[in-house]
């Protein structure tokens, strides 16, 4: 009796991590980790980075920057598609005593940068596919979504800011393409 049930339980606890919906993301932290992932159109994006040699793109970068944004860039792979998926957030303080822990709303219509510079640009989401180089996927008025910081450290030498993310974003060459991003969380120390 006793065999049976161990075993039942240990088939129960298989199937709970099978079924679990974070599988294959990293873990939601704020410690400066330096991880970053989220599912695009239901497929696990990791900030893994991609390429070999000379030419391998890193996982992760960005940071605080311009004194008045935060701009965070993963780059990865989903199925078998590479691409890079980049983060704008505007009116950040960098130099403030004040908590950041803020929501911030992906529902505007923005130029992007590089195109654009960080002070005529408003929050946004964009995701640059590698299969495509003249594609990009942005949010605006109408495809929206969010930005959690949940947890920030302005400490000198620190530099440490953990969210969470999702949103709706329309390709660029074609409005009835779109992706969809879910579940996406950071935690970059700079």
């Amino acid at each position: 009796m006793k065999g049976q049930l161990l075993c039942f339980l240990l088939l129960a606890v298989a199937a709970c991590s099978k079924d679990d919906p974070a599988a294959g993301l990293p873990a939601a932290t704020h410690t400066g980790a330096n991880t970053a992932g989220c599912r695009i159109n239901g497929q696990v994006f990791v900030a893994s980075g991609y390429g070999s040699g000379l030419s391998k793109v890193e996982g992760m970068g960005g940071g605080f920057a311009y004194d008045s944004a935060y701009y965070l860039r993963l780059n990865g792979k989903f199925g078998d598609r590479e691409g890079s998926l980049h983060l704008f957030l505007n009116s950040v303080p960098r130099k403030t005593s004040l908590p950041l822990r803020k929501v911030y709303p992906l529902n505007q219509n923005t130029p992007v940068m590089p195109a654009a510079g960080p002070n005529q640009c408003k929050n946004y989401a964009v995701f640059f596919p590698n299969d495509n180089r003249q594609e990009l996927y942005c949010t605006d008025n109408v495809h929206t979504g969010k930005v959690e910081v949940t947890h920030a450290d302005l400490t000198p030498n620190q530099l440490v800011a953990a969210g969470t993310f999702e949103f709706t974003a329309v390709s660029n060459l074609d409005p009835a393409k779109t992706l969809t991003v879910t579940e996406g969380r950071f935690d970059r120390k700079q």
